[in-house]
């Protein structure tokens, strides 16, 4: 099912608050796990009550601008950092604030404990009226329940200065949508664009949205999202030259994401059979692993392809690893391989959701199949030539689809 049909059926069967929900509830009914969706609905909403009821008591906030994070690595915290950066170098510190789960040794702070109230709002989740019984009208009050509790939380949290700014690194999931909601009509609120965006992004929540570059502006103004909302965030770390020509290949792989509106599993592994059979060579070709996919599981099998799996973090990714052929599909991975210099290959298979993420994130070097593709590698394998004209084609992509501004700062409040 595409997002936005899915988007509008929930809000006509389920009220406009279920939006609010709408990343769980999408991915709880269709992620793959052995456990079923009810089920993990339901663990869901007892860990949450579990985690809500050991957060501390309120205390006065010492910070006016909070960096809000609910995961790890590129897609949280990282995403963040650049902007806590600049803030920095202005004199402003922002008080991070993050999901329970990621509150280690380091004395992050965590939300303050919603109160008796909040706790009675969020349980009658589970006494409302839908029109339609069963496992979705049962995985819909689950989330309401936890946005409830998370909000609750949030007001505890922010209740102690009138004016401030959250800064969150997405406006979608229960964390964020509830930290925007407990501070609405005081707190203002800014989004840092923490990867391609795919339909799961819009409608936008907060009042600006940090994104990456010119490709990304187009996108989101495409999308819905008002031109005047929409800035450019600070610089990112400096993009990598290549070093040398590339002579291995690496499959980036993605069969785990429902968001472009069909499987992708079945392409993947028959590009990988025609990768393996083409370069058989030990170490020439290897596919690596989505993190959703080493934990979850992958359709690669037990035989010649698992053994060419590669679980994260994928060392070939990294500065410094020497330059590799990237092939994928479309995914905030390929882009980021071409930052670190490496030359990105895109397969041009057709999908029926996320185009705003194609536009940005399919690479200016895409084959239709993968007999095209095996030619490609081919001549760029034996063509120096090639592989510099393919690098500067890429380097296009990179200028428009990265933009360094510092503008959106005067708009923060302190």
């Amino acid at each position: 099912m595409r997002f936005r049909d899915f988007l509008d059926d929930l809000v006509r069967r389920y009220g406009a608050e279920a939006a609010g929900a709408r990343h769980e509830i999408f991915f709880i009914r269709l992620r793959h796990s052995r456990i079923p969706a009810g089920m993990r609905a339901l663990l869901a909403g007892l860990r949450d009550a579990w985690l809500c009821l050991r957060l501390p008591a309120p205390t006065r906030l010492p910070a006016g601008v909070i960096a809000i994070a609910s995961q790890p690595g590129p897609s949280g915290l990282a995403a963040l950092e650049p902007v806590q950066r600049a803030l920095g170098q202005r004199g402003i510190v922002p008080l991070l604030v993050v999901h329970p789960r990621l509150r280690g040794r380091d004395l992050r702070r965590v939300p303050a404990r919603p109160d008796g109230r909040a706790w009675r709002h969020a349980l009658t989740a589970f006494g409302m009226g839908f029109p339609e019984p069963g496992v979705e009208a049962l995985i819909v009050r689950c989330c309401l329940f936890r946005l409830r509790l998370w909000r609750g939380a949030w007001q505890a949290t922010l209740s102690g200065r009138e004016r401030g700014s959250l800064l969150l690194h997405n406006d979608f999931e229960l964390f964020s949508v509830a930290a925007i909601e407990a501070g609405q009509g005081h707190w203002d609120s800014l989004c840092v664009q923490h990867g391609l965006p795919t339909d799961e992004f819009f409608p936008t929540r907060a009042r600006l949205q940090l994104v990456w570059g010119e490709t990304s502006h187009a996108a989101y103004a495409a999308r819905g999202t008002a031109p005047d909302s929409l800035r450019f965030g600070p610089a990112r770390d400096g993009m990598r030259e290549p070093a040398g020509a590339p002579a291995t290949i690496r499959l980036v792989s993605q069969t785990h994401t429902p968001v472009y509106g069909r499987s992708l599993a079945e392409d993947f592994v028959a590009l990988a059979e025609a990768l393996a059979e083409r370069f058989p060579e030990p170490g020439r070709f290897a596919i690596l692993l989505h993190p959703e996919e080493a934990r979850l599981g992958h359709p690669y099998g037990a035989g010649r392809l698992a053994a060419l799996c590669r679980r994260p973090p994928h060392a070939e990714l990294a500065s410094g690893a020497g330059p590799q052929l990237i092939v994928g599909f479309c995914s905030t991975a390929l882009i980021e391989a071409a930052c670190q210099g490496h030359l990105v290959i895109g397969m041009g298979w057709e999908v029926p959701a996320s185009q705003t993420a194609l536009a940005v994130g399919r690479p200016p070097l895409t084959v239709p199949d993968a007999g095209a593709l095996g030619g490609l590698l081919d001549r760029l394998l034996a063509d120096g030539t090639a592989v510099a004209e393919a690098m500067s084609r890429q380097a296009e992509w990179l200028r428009r689809s990265f933009v360094a501004d510092d503008a959106w700062l005067a708009e923060l409040e302190p």
